[in-house]
């Protein structure tokens, strides 16, 4: 795909969409995800069309799409692509899930091992949070973190932290924090608004799960926690 598009490792990639793409974050995850040099992976805040209106430069006329069946799959890969980082399964996330249910039972244990406490779960979903959700997942909705009007800005950080603050969230802990949402979206900007608060997401201290809600609501094995009006 990297070859395809002219992408090479040593290009400085700036990652940024038209009013109203939510998908920016995700496409700048990705890039680090996969080994791209996070000193040249960057996010624009703000649309293309802010950028038109305030004079940067703009190129016009046709560009070619790249499609699936136009990829040659064949030849060996000029862009080197590593095994993805800071990504979980279901089967992480279940251990996780099973952990915090372990550690609410015995919470007035004084002699519990605080080295093995049970990772963060957070959903960053709106509405459907509260329909259904991962037990003890703490819910940081996704428009609480973005600008008023403009999905394509982060709020400042001070504004970001009374949000973690808020949700009774600690950015600094020592725990592993998991992140999740619907469809593997809008959990790259909670993943991205916990960097800029200043919390160190290499390694794996912070994850995503992609499969998301997507996968686990689809499971009927998965623990849920669901609303009085959810058949499901």
């Amino acid at each position: 795909m990297m070859d395809s598009f002219g992408i090479t490792n040593d290009d400085h990639v700036v990652v940024y969409g038209k009013k109203g793409c939510v998908f920016t974050p995700r496409t700048f995850f990705l890039f680090r995800s996969m080994g791209h040099d996070p000193a040249r992976v960057h996010l624009m805040q703000g649309s293309f069309e802010e950028w038109a209106k305030l004079g940067g430069e703009v190129e016009t006329g046709p560009s070619e799409v790249i499609k699936a069946d136009d990829l040659d799959l064949a030849s060996p890969p000029t862009y080197r692509a590593l095994d993805a980082s800071n990504v979980c399964d279901m089967d992480h996330v279940l251990r996780a899930v099973e952990a915090s249910q372990r550690e609410d039972s015995r919470e007035d244990d004084a002699n519990v091992d605080s080295s093995a406490a049970a990772p963060v779960l957070l959903d960053p979903r709106g509405t459907t949070f509260d329909s259904a959700h991962m037990p003890g997942a703490i819910n940081v909705p996704y428009l609480s973190i973005v600008e008023d009007g403009d999905r394509l800005k982060f709020r400042p950080r001070k504004e970001l932290m009374r949000v973690f603050e808020k949700a009774g969230v600690d950015v600094q802990t020592e725990r592993q924090i998991v992140c999740t949402c619907g469809s593997g979206v809008s959990v790259c900007h909670l993943y991205l608004a916990l960097e800029e608060c200043g919390r160190d997401n290499g390694g794996d201290n912070t994850v995503i799960y992609d499969g998301s809600w997507a996968e686990w609501g689809a499971d009927e094995s998965t623990p849920k926690i669901l609303s009085e009006d959810t058949s499901k």
